[in-house]
């Protein structure tokens, strides 16, 4: 029995076409990886230059460190931005000064008697009762600004002689007391006098 041989030529042919199309496609994504990786070391390359250039300029006090380091008043942080440690005092603190005020002097002030009640007995004389009366020449805030103050003064005309007394005042708040008097004669004067004046 004699067999017809088949043809191998034909068939070789038809699967060569698959492979050399694979090697062109390996072969172009190749090429394509190869310049994309080219790119990416010549990129990296210029920015490690730049960033190396920057380096050699060190913000800190030696050249030879890099930040964080201790600067001029102050410290260079790792990103390069400073912080200042030099802080700038609070001003001084001024005492508000008030004007000063010229003491309160005895001229400043009238002082009189003020009679609550008189019993005169003919030839005898009188009882009397008086109260100083307090005058101010200049303001109440003038006066108020000196403080307590204590104003010596004489009461003449009793029959026993010379009264003294003393009256405090704040401002135009005054504390004071009545005197009993004895005149000699209905005809007596009795009169008072600013002995002294004591402000703080």
């Amino acid at each position: 029995m004699h067999s017809t041989p088949e043809p191998a030529a034909a068939p070789n042919k038809a699967r060569r076409w698959p492979w050399i199309l694979c090697v062109l496609i390996a072969v172009a994504v190749l090429s394509v990886t190869l310049v994309l990786v080219l790119l990416g070391n010549e990129r990296a390359g210029s920015a490690g230059a730049a960033g190396a250039s920057k380096s050699t300029v060190s913000p800190c006090r030696s050249k030879d460190l890099k930040p964080p380091c201790q600067g001029v008043n102050g410290w260079v942080l790792a990103d390069g931005s400073y912080e200042s440690t030099t802080r700038t005092p609070p001003p001084a603190y001024v005492a508000p000064t008030t004007p000063s005020l010229p003491p309160l002097a005895p001229a400043d002030f009238t002082l009189e008697l003020k009679t609550y009640s008189k019993q005169c007995f003919g030839s005898a004389g009188c009882n009397l009762v008086v109260e100083p009366a307090l005058t101010y020449k200049g303001t109440a805030d003038a006066m108020l600004s000196h403080g307590m103050c204590s104003l010596t003064y004489d009461i003449t005309g009793d029959e026993s002689g010379t009264v003294t007394d003393t009256l405090t005042f704040v401002g135009t708040n005054v504390t004071l007391h009545r005197s009993v008097l004895s005149t000699p004669s209905s005809k007596t004067k009795v009169s008072v006098k600013i002995v002294s004046l004591s402000c703080p």
